[in-house]
């Protein structure tokens, strides 16, 4: 990597972490917003949910628009809908509205999380492009760590709104730097699948993928820890702020630990490759912080840090069983591979939006329902683990 690469990276990678500002920043607020717009915990989860399921959709729609028409039309245009989302939702009069607005908001990021990676993809030799896409995934990782402090601090300070004036900007600021540095780098046009052909091996690619069990295994493993983890962000909130009175940015001090667990976990990813299956023994961190915050419950242990400390086996799962799920489910069809990327992490995110959704029916949620469904949860990916081994060792 070279020294007149590097900030081009950066850049990159803080784009692809801009999907996942844009649910961790908010997620100490939400407490604040369903009071503003006089709506129970339930609906005010649907901000997450609305937005987790159009960025999963979206990065199945901007695929096609990447490969038809450029990376860089499609980069720029994703952050201008992301700002634009961002800036509406700021001024968005009614709850409907500011809903509205994150569905925009969602379409921008889903276009700038894939770009960012078909970009880096694009670029270098393929060792290059391995240690451009780990520095990658350092940065998004890094993002929900600091997210929920940094709008914690801005809505106890400036109220909800601010939040989203600062998305806006970063919005912008992300879309000049790109204009400014970020050139086409992928074939010409008349290199391109033509559209009908395009979709016909998209389907073909899909069809073979959603028939393999290992990625199913993989997949499913993926979408039902992130689900575990959204359904934690979701709820947790309400419960750290109305039940025990902690302010907003003590929530977002509280999700810190969670997502630094991540960061931890994610340190650990190799070296469990080299010793044993990471996917299983993530899933398995994951099982034990969920069963262990429900046994604290039923054992009347109440407090913040009865509900967090458990769960940072979870963030520790979440890091090690994130990149494992996505490395099992890409391995499955090297011929597959941006396919299976792109199909797991659609799948992802729209298992997370509807695993809030379900969980806003519940509402409202205590921490013994939320112990329950992050077990269950946990349960079912560890199901999945199993699917996802290779052949030869199961």
């Amino acid at each position: 990597m070279t020294e007149r690469t590097y900030p081009k990276l950066v850049l990159l990678a803080g784009i692809a972490a801009m999907g996942s500002m844009a649910i961790h920043m908010l997620v100490p607020a939400l407490p604040l917003i369903a009071a503003d717009f006089a709506v129970g915990p339930g609906e005010a989860q649907h901000i997450l949910g609305f937005y987790l399921f159009f960025l999963g959709a979206g990065q199945l729609v901007a695929g096609q628009f990447i490969d038809r028409i450029g990376r860089r039309p499609v980069l720029l245009a994703g952050l201008l809908a992301y700002a634009a989302g961002a800036f509406a939702a700021w001024l968005a009069p009614s709850f409907p509205a500011l809903l509205a607005a994150r569905v925009l908001q969602a379409g921008g990021g889903a276009a700038g999380v894939v770009t960012a990676r078909v970009i880096v993809s694009d670029s270098g030799s393929p060792g290059e492009g391995a240690a451009r896409q780990a520095t990658l995934m350092m940065v998004v990782l890094i993002s929900p760590a600091l997210s929920p402090v940094i709008g914690g601090l801005i809505a106890s300070s400036s109220g909800w709104r601010a939040v989203f004036a600062v998305l806006a900007f970063a919005g912008l600021l992300a879309f000049a730097a790109a204009w400014a540095s970020i050139s086409e780098t992928g074939p010409r046009r008349r290199e391109v699948e033509p559209a009908p052909s395009l979709v016909r091996s998209l389907w073909a690619g899909y069809l073979r993928l959603l028939t393999d069990r290992r990625f199913l295994g993989a997949a499913g493993t993926l979408a039902a820890m992130s689900s575990a983890l959204y359904i934690f962000l979701a709820n947790a909130p309400f419960l750290l702020v109305s039940r025990y009175g902690l302010s907003p940015d003590e929530v977002g001090i509280a999700f810190l630990f969670v997502a630094a667990g991540g960061i931890v976990g994610s340190r650990f990813v190799a070296m469990l490759e080299r010793r044993t299956d990471p996917l299983a023994a993530g899933v398995a961190l994951g099982v034990a912080g969920a069963v262990a915050a429900l046994a604290a419950d039923l054992a009347g242990f109440t407090g913040p840090v009865a509900l967090i400390a458990p769960l940072i086996l979870l963030g520790v799962s979440a890091g090690i069983a994130g990149p494992a799920g996505i490395g099992r489910a890409i391995a499955v069809n090297s011929t597959l591979a941006g396919t299976a990327a792109s199909l797991a992490g659609a799948g992802q995110m729209l298992i997370s939006a509807f695993s809030i959704t379900v969980m806003s029916w519940l509402s409202p949620v205590g921490p013994s329902k939320l112990c329950s469904a992050l077990v269950i949860a946990t349960a079912i990916a560890a199901a999945c683990a199993v699917l996802a081994r290779p052949l030869a060792t199961r």
